[in-house]
Protein backbone atom coordinates (compact mmCIF):
# COMPACT_ATOMS: atom_id res chain seq x y z
CA UNK A 1 0.00 0.00 0.00
CA UNK A 2 1.65 2.99 -0.61
CA UNK A 3 1.49 6.25 1.45
CA UNK A 4 0.05 8.69 -0.82
CA UNK A 5 -2.95 6.28 -2.02
CA UNK A 6 -1.15 6.49 -5.82
CA UNK A 7 0.16 3.14 -7.78
CA UNK A 8 0.85 1.96 -10.84
CA UNK A 9 -1.65 0.16 -12.75
CA UNK A 10 0.46 -2.98 -14.06
CA UNK A 11 4.02 -2.91 -12.96
CA UNK A 12 6.71 -0.43 -11.42
CA UNK A 13 7.97 1.15 -15.07
CA UNK A 14 11.75 1.21 -15.15
CA UNK A 15 12.21 4.84 -15.41
CA UNK A 16 10.66 5.51 -12.40
CA UNK A 17 13.14 2.76 -10.12
CA UNK A 18 16.19 4.92 -12.11
CA UNK A 19 15.31 7.94 -11.53
CA UNK A 20 14.42 7.23 -7.58
CA UNK A 21 17.42 5.38 -7.25
CA UNK A 22 19.54 7.94 -8.51
CA UNK A 23 17.93 10.38 -6.66
CA UNK A 24 18.26 8.69 -3.07
CA UNK A 25 22.16 8.01 -4.69
CA UNK A 26 22.63 11.39 -5.09
CA UNK A 27 21.18 12.80 -1.91
CA UNK A 28 23.14 9.73 -0.09
CA UNK A 29 26.44 10.30 -1.23
CA UNK A 30 26.00 14.30 -0.93
CA UNK A 31 25.51 13.84 3.11
CA UNK A 32 28.03 11.32 3.24
CA UNK A 33 30.89 13.30 1.96
CA UNK A 34 29.32 16.71 3.26
CA UNK A 35 29.29 15.25 6.81
CA UNK A 36 32.75 13.55 6.48
CA UNK A 37 34.41 16.48 4.61
CA UNK A 38 36.29 17.26 7.53
CA UNK A 39 38.83 13.58 7.74
CA UNK A 40 39.44 13.90 4.37
CA UNK A 41 39.76 17.50 2.65
CA UNK A 42 42.55 19.50 2.89
CA UNK A 43 42.71 22.66 5.29
CA UNK A 44 45.32 24.10 2.91
CA UNK A 45 45.55 24.67 -0.89
CA UNK A 46 48.22 21.87 -3.07
CA UNK A 47 48.36 21.24 -6.67
CA UNK A 48 45.62 18.65 -6.08
CA UNK A 49 43.12 20.16 -4.01
CA UNK A 50 42.96 23.99 -5.36
CA UNK A 51 38.56 23.71 -4.88
CA UNK A 52 37.64 26.19 -2.34
CA UNK A 53 34.57 24.68 -0.13
CA UNK A 54 33.87 27.43 2.40
CA UNK A 55 31.01 26.18 5.39
CA UNK A 56 29.04 28.22 7.21
CA UNK A 57 31.49 27.71 10.64
CA UNK A 58 33.50 29.81 8.86
CA UNK A 59 36.09 26.85 7.69
CA UNK A 60 37.46 26.48 4.62
CA UNK A 61 38.76 22.81 2.90
CA UNK A 62 40.09 22.70 -0.01
CA UNK A 63 39.01 19.40 -2.76
CA UNK A 64 39.89 18.43 -6.03
CA UNK A 65 37.98 20.51 -8.61
CA UNK A 66 35.31 17.83 -9.98
CA UNK A 67 34.58 16.82 -6.61
CA UNK A 68 34.08 20.27 -5.41
CA UNK A 69 32.00 20.89 -8.58
CA UNK A 70 29.70 18.41 -7.65
CA UNK A 71 29.64 18.66 -3.72
CA UNK A 72 28.20 22.50 -4.74
CA UNK A 73 25.41 21.25 -7.63
CA UNK A 74 22.16 21.16 -5.25
CA UNK A 75 20.66 21.71 -8.62
CA UNK A 76 21.25 18.13 -9.68
CA UNK A 77 18.78 16.99 -6.93
CA UNK A 78 16.17 19.63 -7.71
CA UNK A 79 16.33 18.34 -11.43
CA UNK A 80 15.78 14.97 -10.41
CA UNK A 81 13.09 15.59 -8.58
CA UNK A 82 11.40 17.96 -11.38
CA UNK A 83 12.03 15.11 -13.52
CA UNK A 84 9.82 12.56 -11.51
CA UNK A 85 7.51 14.83 -11.31
CA UNK A 86 7.28 15.58 -14.81
CA UNK A 87 7.29 11.70 -16.21
CA UNK A 88 4.81 11.45 -13.15
CA UNK A 89 2.61 14.23 -15.03
CA UNK A 90 3.64 12.90 -18.37
CA UNK A 91 2.56 9.07 -17.58
CA UNK A 92 -0.47 9.80 -15.58
CA UNK A 93 -2.54 7.17 -17.30
CA UNK A 94 -0.48 4.48 -15.65
CA UNK A 95 -1.41 5.90 -12.12
CA UNK A 96 -4.31 4.79 -10.31
CA UNK A 97 -5.35 5.41 -6.58
CA UNK A 98 -5.42 2.56 -4.20
CA UNK A 99 -7.91 1.59 -1.71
Amino acid sequence: MSALGWRFKDRTPLWFNLVVGVLMVNAVLHFALLFTVSSWAQPRPDFDHSYRLPFRDGVIYFVQPWLGEYLNAWWIGVALLVLLIVLLIKNRNQLERSS
